[in-house]
Order: C-alpha cells, then sequence, then structure tokens
C-alpha cells in the first residue's frame, strides 16, 4: 500500500502518545478523532496537520468513511466493543489492551478480523523497549539455549492522591474501570513482551491474589482491595512464565528475566535501559563473557524512538501496525490470537484466584472447536450503570461468598 495511510483515534487523552509517533512515520496522517470530552477532542485536532473530522459519537464517527485504520484508545475493558463494528467496515485496529474483557468477547473478536481480512494488532507497547528488544534479539540468537522458565513484572503503585485523581468517581463515574479492576487484568505488560521475546503461547494459568492492607484501603479510598495478583503461566513449549501486573508495592518498575538452558538475560532493576548477560561457565560462547551489564541499543530510529513515550515503545509499536497494513501481513506475535489468549489468562488467571488456585486451560483461539466452548460466557467483574458485575473484583468477596455457602 503505497498511497497515504488515513488513521483515526478512538479515545484522544491517550491517543495523543501515539499522535505524536505517527507524526515521525512518512505516508500517515491523523484524519478523524473521536472523545466523548469536547476539550480533549481539541487539545488532539491541535496536533493534527490538515483537515480533521472531530466526533463525539462512535457510531457516526465509524461510518464517516474518513480513515482506514482505527488507534483504540478508549476505556481498558471496552475495547472489543469497538473494534468490531469497525472490523464489520473493513477498518484496521490498533486496540489497547486489553483485548477483551470476556472470554465471549475474545471468541467474538477472532470471528471478526477473521472475516473482515484487516489488520489486528494489540497495541501493547513494553515489548519494544530498547532492553525488551535486546532480549529477544539474544534469545532468537541461540546461544541461551530453550527458555525453561521466565518473569515479567509490571509494578506501579500511585500516591493517595494520584490514585484519588483516577479513581475519583464525582469525575469519572461511578462504575469507572479503574475502581473495579481486578489485580490479575492489566497483565500484558508483564506477559507481552515474554511472549514477543520467546514466541511461545499461554496454554494454562493458575492465579493467586493478596490483599492490601486495612490501612491503605481506608487511605486510598479502595473499593477494589487486592494489592498483589501473581500468576503462573504454563507455555505451549513447555516453559513456565511468572506474571506481576500492575501491583501496588514498591519499588515501582517493569523487570523481565529469561531463564535458559544455556544461561540467562534480564533487565537491570533501577536501570530499565540496561540488560544483564550470563552464561553458565561450562557453556559460554566463544568470545562471549560468562557475565555482563550493558545499556541496550536501538537497532534504527533511535532519534525517534528516543522522542516517544514509554522507553520508545509508543513509536515502535504504532510503525509496527503501519508496516502491517503496508505488507498486508499482521505482526504474528501481538495478532488477534495472541491479544485474545493474553486476556485469557488475564480473565481466566482472575477465576483461579477465585476459585483457590484452580489450574485453567487457555483455549486455542485459531480453532474454533475450542472457542465455541467459551462463545457465550459473557461473565465479568465490571459493573455498569445497566448490568451489575456477574464476577468478583476482590478476592475478599470470592472468600466471604465461599464461608457463607
Amino acid at each position: 500500500m503505497d498511497r497515504e495511510i488515513r488513521v483515526g483515534v478512538f479515545g484522544t487523552w491517550r491517543g495523543r502518545a501515539y499522535m505524536k509517533a505517527l507524526k515521525m512515520i512518512d505516508g500517515v496522517r491523523v484524519t478523524a478523532l473521536c472523545d466523548k470530552m469536547p476539550q480533549r477532542n481539541e487539545e488532539a485536532k491541535a496536533l493534527c496537520e490538515g483537515e480533521v473530522a472531530v466526533y463525539d459519537n462512535f457510531d457516526e464517527f465509524i461510518d464517516s468513511g474518513k480513515f482506514d485504520a482505527l488507534l483504540l484508545c478508549n476505556y481498558f475493558h471496552e475495547h472489543a466493543q469497538y473494534a468490531i463494528p469497525a472490523l464489520e467496515r473493513g477498518i484496521h485496529i490498533f486496540s489497547e489492551t486489553m483485548a477483551a474483557s470476556t472470554m465471549a468477547l475474545c471468541v467474538e473478536l477472532c470471528r471478526a478480523v477473521e472475516k473482515s481480512g484487516c489488520i489486528y494488532m494489540l497495541g501493547e507497547n513494553y515489548p519494544f523497549s530498547r532492553s525488551c528488544l535486546e532480549m529477544k534479539r539474544l534469545y532468537e540468537g541461540g546461544t541461551l539455549g530453550k527458555v525453561l522458565f521466565a518473569e515479567g513484572e509490571y509494578v506501579h503503585p500511585m500516591s493517595p492522591e494520584e490514585s484519588w485523581r483516577y479513581n475519583n468517581p464525582e469525575v469519572h463515574g461511578e462504575y469507572h474501570w479503574r475502581r473495579h479492576l481486578p489485580v490479575t487484568y492489566y497483565s500484558s505488560h508483564a506477559l507481552a513482551p515474554l511472549i514477543y521475546m520467546t514466541g511461545a503461547l499461554p496454554r494454562h494459568v493458575v492465579g493467586m491474589a493478596a490483599p492490601d492492607t486495612e490501612e491503605n484501603i481506608k487511605k486510598y479510598k479502595k473499593v477494589k482491595t487486592d494489592a498483589v495478583g501473581v500468576m503462573l503461566v504454563q507455555m505451549d513449549n513447555g516453559a513456565i512464565f511468572r506474571v506481576n501486573g500492575s501491583s501496588n508495592i514498591g519499588p515501582k518498575g517493569n523487570w523481565y528475566r529469561l531463564g535458559c538452558t544455556g544461561g540467562g538475560v534480564e533487565t537491570v532493576r533501577g536501570n530499565e535501559k540496561s540488560v544483564r548477560l550470563a552464561y553458565h561457565q561450562w557453556s559460554v560462547p566463544e568470545s562471549a563473557e560468562v557475565s555482563k551489564i550493558y545499556e541496550a541499543q536501538w537497532a534504527s530510529d533511535a532519534d525517534k524512538a528516543d522522542k516517544a513515550g514509554h522507553g520508545g515503545g509508543d513509536y515502535w509499536v504504532v510503525k509496527e501496525f503501519i508496516d502491517a497494513i503496508r505488507s498486508g501481513r499482521p505482526n504474528k506475535r501481538l495478532d488477534v490470537y495472541h491479544a485474545v489468549a493474553m486476556s485469557a489468562v488475564a480473565i481466566l488467571g482472575w477465576r483461579s484466584v477465585l476459585q483457590q488456585s484452580k489450574r485453567f486451560d487457555i483455549p486455542d483461539f485459531t480453532k474454533e472447536s475450542e472457542r465455541e466452548k467459551w462463545e457465550n460466557d459473557n461473565l465479568t467483574p465490571f459493573p455498569s450503570e445497566d448490568a451489575p458485575n456477574t464476577l468478583p473484583f476482590n478476592s475478599r468477596d470470592a472468600e466471604k461468598a465461599g464461608s457463607e455457602q
């Protein structure tokens, strides 16, 4: 595809970061914006070049014919609901995480992508930090051997004041997703880089949660009461990945590790641009060191990546999306099947928490026979004005319900 790619952005608060990154890619232009808040639309419009259409109604937005590709930067748990009607109109989709918030939506999203023939890509930016890309390069080089164990952490505590800015019901509403988010759901920043590095897909999950202290629950005015969610995920290559996503503990930071048959590689805590590479003393490649720590470098486009958010990830992930549209080939490790597999880890990992760490199998979403089992599973921890939640969003609620039975 040589012609200009026209892009629409749904959710212009988060979307602005990607809009800035898109300006660094030739042959791409944002031509339409949609957000329910007029001020956010106006602020985003100021970043655009040329004519841009502005909407506050999604149906009018996707029926406008103003764009070829859509960046979904709306609420965390509502991406599939908007991706599906856009796919039905032949629009390519870049979806922020999570891809789908129920198992039924995972199934419906796969079918919609297959029927449309459009490019679908999960907008997961953490695999594209310079250190994670370096870990991918090293693993694919083969000298580390096969991964047997891996760890991914996305730890993001907030001060009481910052937390309240995001969770105040008088500002964001009683049903804002952050107020009811189970601790396993925001896990793709921890899991996706490991999948991107190794190519492994999840097949089984076990989850556990640690409740916050009563003092913190009161201090933060919390509706949700869990502080930590950890999952053990067995992959299709037999490896075990330990995933800790968005926990409210210290210190803040992201950390990734691959433990392999010939050695290992990990990011450096407190210095996320650097990696530590170490081999067994008996299996050091020729001319290599047993162990070293060094700062990872961009393979290309360093000036552009360094200007983008999330350690350069905001640039690389949208560039991958645009490249996929132009080539007609999706990024195989962030396509719809990988996207919904990661969603299923979060969803079923939470059910594991609620059922005393029962092991759940992750469906192979490429197979219709496995998808059919989940097509009517609409259980959700997220309440709305129209319907209550059908799963607890706190582990304590499940324990209480169990004790009353």
